[in-house]
């Protein structure tokens, strides 16, 4: 039972980072007007940085002969898939701000697993890191505008 709750929870932080709206931009193809290349270096660096946190969380999973279950892209995020990249910040920034409460909720259902707990505080703090960092390519976006 308590395995089967650690894994579950696993998997919520392993869709929560491995799906997240900064991933699903990386498969969109949104409009990037000149002066966009702050945007995509910002959004770039978080996927790579996701992606080595869903690897690492994906081989806990694993190792212990979990599921591996991270789910799907949210359907509301294929509302914004044809969008430019300015519209596409601003949704990142709603959704970073969704992401980071959503994982502050998992570390306090995890305290009884401290690896896990361990991990899982870890991408709370490069979340708040990801929304620091497009909260500071936001200005540059609107003034392009």
């Amino acid at each position: 039972m308590f395995q089967a709750s650690l894994y579950h929870l696993l998997n919520q932080l392993l869709g929560i980072v491995g799906k997240s709206f900064p991933q699903y931009i990386r498969y969109s193809r949104p409009y990037m007007p000149p002066g966009s290349e702050a945007i995509v270096d910002t959004i770039e660096a978080i996927v790579h940085d996701q992606d080595v946190l869903a690897e690492r969380i994906g081989v806990l999973l694993v190792d212990a002969e979990a599921p591996l279950r991270p789910g799907g892209f949210p359907m509301e995020y294929t509302d914004t898939h044809d969008l430019s990249i300015d519209y596409q910040l601003a949704a990142a920034i709603g959704y970073q701000q969704q992401d980071i409460d959503s994982i502050r909720a998992l570390i306090d259902e995890l305290q009884s697993y401290p690896e896990a707990k361990a991990l899982c505080e870890e991408a709370l703090g490069m979340a708040k890191g990801h929304l620091e960092s497009l909260q500071e390519v936001l200005p540059a976006s609107s003034s392009a505008s």
